[in-house]
């Protein structure tokens, strides 16, 4: 579900909408029920109006937020601004809880003011219910939520409002602060049943624990820079769980993980890991805009991307010319990955140069799959390319094993004319269970090797032979 709200892109992924349930459910147990759609309904617009507040703060110093509710609450996240101050950033932070106790005390305002908007007694339909009860909703929600939000406690918002104060050079003071607070916090929590959010801070007092390791093995590491802290634990496996994700094509989650990362100001090589994961995310969920803008942006801070990346948004964009000189250039240099040959082997063959791609897929064949190598090698069955193929369907059959590949390499021998090493690879064929020799005298291919009567009997005893 993505919109615009006030210019700026949202996204409410479905894992949402699933905890707000959750969260709720409680509530079916109530007479009530339909309670829970009220519950819900309201939580969206509280964690709406707290990201907005985030978002706002963000638009006022010329920088592009992004909205993304997600399983775990809400996030604002947004590109650049490097040399924003402190307080502009302890702006940012506090500007979420800000917007909820502005809702909450304009809400408790009319209520004052209006006091039948609240009257239960007063209450004759089930509108009148579900006014009341939102507006319960949305006063507790907004205002108690705000509080907990604002506990020094990393990733909430009081945690990074401590962590402007003090600064990246107490990061360990933060992460100590941070930890102490968490676990108080997620001890209350147990102790008074209120079990997810025991869970949420106990998970938030491990990571401010890792923070604090961190910090610690910095301090013991001599000759680094303060500006350049080694990338913690906790963020290596976050941006390890992002790459998994857009790995297994769980693009949301691989956006997700990547803008929390950011919205972390982790240190410059985590922010460029994630960079780069966020924009390979918007490619292949054909965001291309997005994902070009943060290639831009990375030019633009003379920084160069990932030559795979800004290749293949180079190619979505058309700029096929372009992207191959990238890939080869990159090919040049040693770089054999098959996000780099990949492309380029399209970008050969749509230009039909069909040798060169055939090569290529030798040199990488190790990475490619059977079904890619079996495509490549029928595609390389042109003149130019017939000993390229044969070359790829060999290299196929060792690792398959399967009849049909030593066929095809049977196939590229023959047309190239070389009559020993097609019957070789027919016996190869004949030995792993082939036994259809109607279709090889029949195949116009093999009519070089079959041009004899010498090949004909050969034939004939090869295939009497073949294991039945």
């Amino acid at each position: 579900m993505r919109f615009r709200i006030f210019g700026v892109p949202t996204e409410v992924q479905h894992g949402f909408w699933l905890m707000a349930v959750l969260l709720g459910f409680p509530l079916l147990q109530s007479p009530f029920k339909p309670a829970i759609l009220v519950w819900v309904a309201a939580v969206f617009i509280s964690v709406m109006v707290h990201e907005l507040g985030h978002a706002l703060a963000i638009v006022r110093h010329r920088l592009s937020p992004e909205i993304t509710l997600y399983t775990m609450g809400g996030l604002t996240a947004w590109m650049g601004g490097g040399n924003l101050s402190r307080a502009s950033r302890m702006f940012i932070s506090f500007a979420g809880p800000l917007a909820g106790f502005t809702l909450s005390g304009l809400l408790w305002g009319a209520t004052k003011l209006f006091p039948e908007l609240v009257s239960v007694s007063s209450a004759t339909t089930q509108a009148d219910l579900f006014r009341v009860l939102s507006i319960d909703i949305l006063i507790d929600i907004n205002f108690y939520w705000g509080i907990i939000n604002l506990v020094p406690v990393l990733p909430f918002d009081g945690g990074h409002i401590l962590e402007h104060a003090l600064g990246p050079r107490r990061a360990r003071t933060t992460a100590m602060i941070s930890l102490a607070a968490g676990v108080a916090v997620a001890a209350y929590s147990l102790a008074t049943d209120r079990i997810w959010m025991g869970f949420i801070f106990a998970m938030s007092a491990m990571q401010s624990f890792q923070r604090l390791q961190a910090a610690a093995q910095e301090r013991k590491t001599p000759g680094r820079a303060p500006s350049e802290p080694p990338l913690a634990r906790e963020l290596t496996q976050q941006l390890e769980r992002g790459t998994e994700a857009l790995a297994d094509d769980r693009l949301d989650e691989a956006r997700t993980i990547a803008e929390l990362v950011l919205s972390e100001n982790p240190p410059r090589a985590g922010r460029l890991a994630a960079l780069h994961l966020l924009a390979w995310a918007h490619l292949l969920a054909n965001r291309l805009d997005l994902a070009a803008g943060i290639v831009g942006k990375l030019h633009a801070e003379g920084v160069e991307p990932d030559v795979a990346l800004a290749g293949a948004v180079l190619l979505a964009r058309g700029e096929r010319d372009k992207a191959r000189s990238l890939f080869e250039a990159a090919r040049a240099r040693g770089d054999d990955r098959k996000e780099v040959a990949g492309p380029l082997i399209q970008i050969l063959i749509a230009q039909g140069e069909i040798a060169r791609a055939a090569a290529i897929a030798v040199d990488i064949f190790d990475v490619l799959s059977d079904a890619d190598a079996r495509q490549m090698a029928e595609l390389a069955l042109v003149p130019a390319a017939y000993g390229w193929s044969a070359r790829l369907s060999e290299a196929l059959f060792e690792r398959s094993t399967d009849p049909e590949d030593a066929v095809l390499a049977a196939r590229a021998r023959s047309l190239d004319g070389d009559v020993a090493k097609a019957m070789g690879m027919l016996q190869r064929a004949a030995n792993a269970g082939f036994t259809d020799k109607q279709r090889i005298i029949s195949d116009a291919a093999f009519a070089g090797v079959l041009g004899t009567g010498d090949a004909r009997a050969e034939l004939d005893t090869l295939f009497h032979a073949a294991p039945k």
